[in-house]
C-alpha cells in the first residue's frame, strides 16, 4: 500500500527564507516541487541575487576541494553512516585552504617517487648490458660519455653515427654497442670533452634516442652511475614510506573533521539548489510540496516555532491532476518488504493505485516452490542463502536473497507434497508423494491441470483488481475491456465444466452467450473492428493462462534431470565415479533450479498478472533533508 501524502503550500516573508529552508531540511519530511509545475499557485519564480549566486559557486568549489582532500587522505571509508553535520562555509574554508597545499605537496611527492621507482629498473637493465664492454677511457676525467638507443630495425643509423663521431674527434673517440633487448640496441660513445659541442650537435640532428639518466644519479661512466642507481633504488621505498606516514598522520588528525565539513557543505549546496524551485511575490516567498499526512502537524508546529505566526502552512486540495504527481512511498508488512524491490524493478505504482507487493509476496514464492519442489534442493539453497545474507546486509541483493529464502522454504514444502529428495533419491528412504508424484507419468495430467487452475485463479484475480482500478479511475474503456475479459473467462470455465459433465448441460447456452457478450464488451472501446480485435485479445487472455503450464514443464525438466543423474550414478561401477556424477549433475540442476523458477515466476507476474490491473509510473518520494555522508552524490 502507499503512504498517504498531502500537498501543502508554504508562504513566508523573504527575510525568513533561509530560516524556513534550514528548518525544512532538518525536518526531512517534505518533498519540494518546482513551483512552475503547480499552476494553481500564483507566484513568479524566485530570482536569486548576485551575492547568493556567488556564495553557491564558492561553496561548490570548496566542496570539490574537500572531496579531493578526503580522497587523498583515504578518508572516504569514514563517509558511511556519518551523522548529519552543520559545519558552515565560513568555518570550513580556512581549514580546507590550510590543509590542501600540504596534502597536495605530499601527494605529488609520493607520485613522483612511485614513478621514479617504476622507471629506474629500466635504466638499470640498459646499464647492466653496457657494463661488460665499457672501455677504460670512460673512467678518464678528461673524457665524456654519451649513450644512445635505437631500434634494432635501424641499426644502420648507429654505424653512420659512429663513423661521423670518429671523423669529428679525429679518431680519439671510443665506441661500443650492445643489444638491450630483442627490440633495442644501445651504443656508448666516449670522447674528449673538447668535442662535446660538435658531438652534441651531431646527435641532436639524428633520429635517435639519448640514454638520459635521472639527474639525481650524477654523471660518469656507466658503472659509477649504476652504483648510484642501486643506492637510489634502495632509498626510494623508505622515502615513500615516510610520505605515506605523513599522509596517514594527517588523515588520523583531519579525516573526521573533513567528513563533517563535507556533509555540511553538501547540505549547504542542496539548500541553495532547492531555492530554484521556489516562487516569490514582492514581499514573500512561496513553495509547494508534499508531506506524509501524519507529518503535517509536525511541519506546521516546527515552522511556526522557528519563524513565528508570519509563516503560513496550508494544505492544498488534492485534485485529480495533483494526485497524478503525488510521490509514492511503499508501506508493507516486514515479510513482504523485500518484494518491494522486485515491484520497483518494473515501476513504482502510481499514487493511490494498487501496490502489488503483498500479492507478489503471496504468489511468487509459491510458484517458485511448485517449480523446484524438492526437499534436498530447497534445503541446500536455503543454507546457501542464509550464508550469503550474513555478508549482504542491505540493498537490492539483500532483498533478493530474502525473497529466495522464503521461496526455498516453499520448495521444501512442495518437496514433501511431491515426495522428492534430490529427485528420486527419497524413494530409498521411504519418502513418497503426499499429493502428486511428478516422476510418475500417471500424475502428469493432474500436474498440468493443477497449474492451469492456479493460472486461472491468478489471472482472474488480476482482472477483478483491474475492474476495481478502472471503476475508481472512472476509466470507461478499461472497465469495458476488463469486464469483457472476466465475463468471457468465466463463460469458458462454465463451458469446460459442462463439457466435463461437472455442471448440468443447461449451463452451455448461457455460457456461450456470456462468451460472445464478453468478446463484444472487450472490443467495444475499439470501434467498428471491436468484435474482431476483441476475439484476438480474448485468445491472448487464454494464452496467458496456458502460459502457467511452464510451472509444470520446468518442474518436470528438473525432476527428470535429477532422475537421470540418479540412474546414471546407479549404473556406475565405483563409489567415486557415482559420487562425481551425482555432484556434477545435481549441482547443475540446483543452479538451474535457483535461476529458472525465479525468472519464470517473475514473468508470470510482470506479463500475465500485472498487465490486468497494474498502473506503473509512480514518482519516488524524495524529501528535502540533511545529507548523509554515505549517500551517493
Amino acid at each position: 500500500m502507499n503512504l498517504e501524502m498531502i500537498p501543502i503550500e508554504i508562504i513566508g516573508l523573504k527575510k525568513d527564507l533561509q530560516a524556513a529552508v534550514h528548518a525544512l531540511r532538518n525536518l526531512g519530511c517534505m518533498q519540494i516541487d518546482d513551483l512552475t509545475d503547480s499552476p494553481e499557485v500564483s507566484a513568479r519564480p524566485l530570482i536569486l541575487d548576485h551575492e547568493t549566486l556567488r556564495r553557491q559557486e564558492d561553496i561548490s568549489f570548496l566542496l570539490a576541494q574537500t572531496e579531493s582532500l578526503l580522497s587523498a587522505l583515504g578518508g572516504k571509508k569514514e563517509l558511511k553512516n556519518h551523522p548529519p553535520a552543520e559545519t558552515q562555509y565560513e568555518e570550513a574554508k580556512p581549514i580546507v585552504e590550510a590543509l590542501l597545499p600540504k596534502v597536495q605537496n605530499l601527494t605529488l611527492r609520493r607520485e613522483k617517487l612511485e614513478a621514479e621507482k617504476a622507471s629506474l629498473p629500466r635504466y638499470e637493465a640498459t646499464l647492466r648490458k653496457l657494463l661488460p664492454i665499457i672501455p677504460a677511457s670512460a673512467r678518464d676525467p678528461a673524457n665524456s660519455s654519451v649513450g644512445v638507443l635505437v631500434s634494432r630495425a635501424h641499426v644502420g643509423v648507429l654505424d653512420s653515427v659512429g663513423k661521423r663521431v670518429l671523423e669529428l674527434s679525429g679518431g680519439k673517440a671510443d665506441i661500443v654497442a650492445s643489444d638491450v633487448d630483442s627490440f633495442m640496441r644501445a651504443m656508448l660513445i666516449v670522447f674528449p670533452r673538447e668535442y662535446t659541442s660538435e658531438i652534441e650537435t651531431l646527435l641532436g640532428g639524428e633520429d635517435i634516442s639519448r640514454l638520459r639518466l635521472p639527474a639525481g644519479l650524477g654523471e660518469g661512466p656507466p658503472d659509477m652511475v649504476l652504483a648510484a642507481l642501486y643506492r637510489r633504488m634502495a632509498a626510494i621505498p623508505e622515502e615513500i614510506k615516510e610520505v605515506r606516514g605523513e599522509l596517514e598522520s594527517l588523515a588520523a588528525q583531519w579525516s573526521s573533521a573533513l567528513t563533517s565539513i563535507l556533509v555540511g557543505l553538501r547540505n549547504e549546496v542542496e539548500t541553495h539548489s532547492v531555492l530554484s524551485k521556489f516562487g516569490e511575490t514582492d514581499l514573500t516567498f512561496v513553495l509547494v510540496g508534499w508531506v506524509p499526512v501524519n507529518s503535517l502537524e509536525t511541519v506546521k508546529s516546527t515552522l511556526q516555532q522557528t519563524i513565528g505566526q508570519s509563516l503560513l502552512v496550508q494544505p492544498l486540495e488534492l485534485s485529480l491532476e495533483l494526485k497524478k504527481h503525488a510521490p509514492v512511498v511503499l508501506q508493507n508488512p516486514a515479510l513482504a518488504r523485500p518484494f518491494e524491490s522486485l515491484v520497483e524493478l518494473l515501476a513504482l505504482p502510481r499514487y493511490g493505485h494498487i501496490d502489488p507487493t503483498c500479492l507478489m509476496a503471496l504468489f511468487l514464492p509459491v510458484f517458485f516452490g511448485m517449480i523446484l519442489g524438492d526437499i534436498g534442493y530447497g534445503a541446500v539453497l536455503l543454507v546457501l542463502i542464509l550464508v550469503l545474507m550474513r555478508k549482504f546486509r542491505s540493498g537490492m541483493l539483500r532483498n533478493l536473497l530474502a525473497v529466495m529464502r522464503i521461496s526455498a522454504g516453499w520448495s521444501i514444502l512442495f518437496g514433501f507434497l511431491y515426495g522428492e529428495l534430490f529427485g528420486t533419491l527419497g524413494e530409498h528412504i521411504g519418502l513418497h508423494a503426499l499429493w502428486i508424484d511428478r516422476a510418475s507419468s500417471e500424475d502428469v495430467d493432474d500436474l498440468l491441470l493443477m497449474t492451469l487452475i492456479v493460472g486461472s485463479i491468478h489471472v482472474t484475480l488480476g482482472l477483478i483488481l483491474g475492474i476495481w482500478e478502472a471503476a475508481r479511475d472512472h476509466s470507461r474503456d478499461h472497465l469495458f475491456e476488463r469486464c469483457g475479459m472476466l465475463l468471457g473467462l468465466i463463460s469458458v470455465f462454465v463451458l469446460l465444466g459442462a463439457a466435463l459433465k461437472m455442471l448440468p448441460p443447461g449451463f452451455t447456452a448461457p455460457a456461450g452467450v456470456g462468451l460472445l457478450a464478453g468478446i463484444v464488451l472487450l472490443g467495444f472501446p475499439m470501434g467498428k473492428l471491436g468484435p474482431f480485435i476483441g476475439a484476438i485479445e480474448f485468445i491472448g487472455l487464454i494464452g496467458n493462462i496456458l502460459s502457467y503450464l511452464r510451472i509444470a514443464a520446468i518442474g518436470l525438466a528438473s525432476v527428470y534431470l535429477a532422475k537421470v543423474a540418479n540412474d546414471v550414478a546407479g549404473m556406475m561401477g565405483g563409489f567415486l565415479a557415482s559420487a562425481v556424477v551425482l555432484v556434477l549433475v545435481h549441482g547443475l540442476n540446483l543452479v538451474l533450479g535457483a535461476f529458472s523458477p525465479t525468472i519464470h515466476s517473475l514473468r508470470l507476474h510482470y506479463v500475465e498478472f500485472f498487465r490486468k490491473f497494474y498502473e506503473g509510473g509512480g514518482r519516488p518520494y524524495q524529501p528535502f533533508r540533511n545529507s548523509l555522508a554515505g549517500e551517493e552524490h
